[in-house]
């Protein structure tokens, strides 16, 4: 019997995987180069990195603290980021299911044509 190769059923399955890896390498890619100008310009401070400011030495804080970092962003980033990654990993799934299933209907097609060559040899023979 001559192997034939394994149709391709799930074309979108493989597309969605591609597509969710690219785009949450774009997102990461841009947190990263963000995180990276943000970082640069706070490092500065107002009288051009002197030292000479409230970095040398404590000075209390009087009133509310400031946020530095924006906490509303940095929620949103992480949960595209696993939603981009779960959705790469359900597709991964698919493409996986989809094989499994092609290689059992396989299988038991050649069982079936093994056992039906065997019946009618068993009645060939008892002849």
């Amino acid at each position: 019997m001559r192997a034939r190769k394994p149709r391709r059923s799930a074309p979108f399955a493989e597309w969605f995987v591609a597509a969710s890896l690219f785009v949450g390498s774009l997102f990461v890619g841009s947190l990263f180069v963000g995180s990276l100008f943000v970082g640069s310009a706070a490092a500065q401070d107002a009288n051009g990195g002197a030292g000479t400011g409230r970095e040398t030495e404590f000075v209390a804080m009087t009133g509310p603290a400031q946020e530095s970092v924006p906490g509303g962003a940095l929620l949103v980033s992480a949960y595209a980021a696993v939603f981009v990654l779960l959705a790469a990993y359900v597709g991964r799934l698919a493409l996986l299911q989809a094989s499994t299933s092609r290689e059992l209907a396989r299988l038991e097609a050649a069982l079936r044509a093994r056992d039906a060559d065997g019946a009618k040899k068993g009645a060939e023979d008892a002849r």
